[in-house]
């Protein structure tokens, strides 16, 4: 019996479909080769592939819930991050909090240029704890050490010792360009000198060992005048190690300045002078300008 050619193109169709719904489950089952079946497939067979993919995805998340048990559903909490834990701990750099004075301060008397001797027999024993960049970044630490320099004239003087202090036969490597020397509280030694020079931010402060714990607050309360004082003119000698040169460097009243200056021109124990005329021309040449 001869079927009409529709009727054979009608089975042909069916078969066809049939067998390619057959090859996706048969991926499905096999270990998720739907994706390449479905994309050979367009129309209600892609359709019913599509379910039968998520229905599969559906029975092994409920084998896998039975198995594992039940998860608690717990309300989101936030996880710790290392950014978090610095906020914390440290306050912003900006924040009151983060500078106000803790240290009870009862007495602060500035040792003068004469009184050296004085201040290294009375405290000779002493036994120094340092402390240099914190790591809350305050005001006292991201400062460059040339305005530090200067609110530190206006507000205590002269320093307590410079290098035009001691001898200068050999270069003066390692040591400081300006120190401030302290005794607080009648009885407390405490120093506060540059780390770079003219080129770096902030200052090295020292106190008693016994100390060492409370000198970050020691600091911030003996310096935090420094916040709203002026800048006062003011000149000291700064030899650069690395290019093996010596410079006359502060504030003139106007700018900042870093001027090349000769060797034979200093006069050990004899502190340079400040001359406005000169040190403006010199801040004004890009040669010599600060870093």
């Amino acid at each position: 019996m001869r079927h009409p050619p529709g009727r054979h193109l009608q089975n042909g169709l069916l078969s066809g479909a049939a067998c390619a719904v057959w090859l996706a489950c048969w991926g499905l089952l096999m270990g998720g080769g739907a994706r390449p079946a479905f994309a050979q497939t367009t129309g209600a067979e892609g359709r019913l592939v599509e379910r039968y993919q998520e229905e599969r995805y559906r029975a092994l998340a409920r084998r896998h819930l039975r198995q594992q048990g039940r998860w608690p559903a717990h309300p989101p909490t936030r996880i710790p991050t290392p950014t978090d834990s610095l906020r914390l701990i440290h306050p912003a750099f900006s924040s009151p909090a983060a500078e106000a004075p803790t240290f009870p301060l009862h007495d602060v008397r500035p040792v003068r240029h004469l009184e050296r001797d004085w201040f290294r027999e009375r405290f000779a024993d002493t036994e120094w704890a340092f402390l240099g960049e914190t790591a809350d970044h305050t005001f006292l630490d991201t400062t460059r050490t040339p305005t530090l320099r200067a609110r530190l004239q206006a507000r205590f003087g002269d320093p307590t010792q410079t290098l035009a202090d001691a001898p200068l036969n050999d270069p003066p490597t390692g040591r400081a360009q300006f120190e401030y020397w302290f005794v607080v509280n009648d009885s407390i030694p405490v120093q506060v000198t540059d780390g770079r020079g003219p080129k770096g931010r902030g200052v090295i402060v020292a106190a008693e060992r016994a100390y060492r714990e409370q000198l970050r607050a020691l600091r911030d309360t003996l310096l935090a005048p420094l916040r709203r004082e002026r800048s006062a003119p003011h000149v000291d000698y700064y030899y650069d190690e690395r290019r093996e040169r010596w410079y006359r460097t502060g504030f003139d009243g106007r700018s900042f300045f870093l001027a090349p200056t000769s060797r034979g021109d200093i006069v050990p124990g004899r502190r340079p002078r400040l001359d406005t005329a000169r040190t403006s021309e010199a801040s004004a040449s890009p040669a010599s300008s600060m870093p």
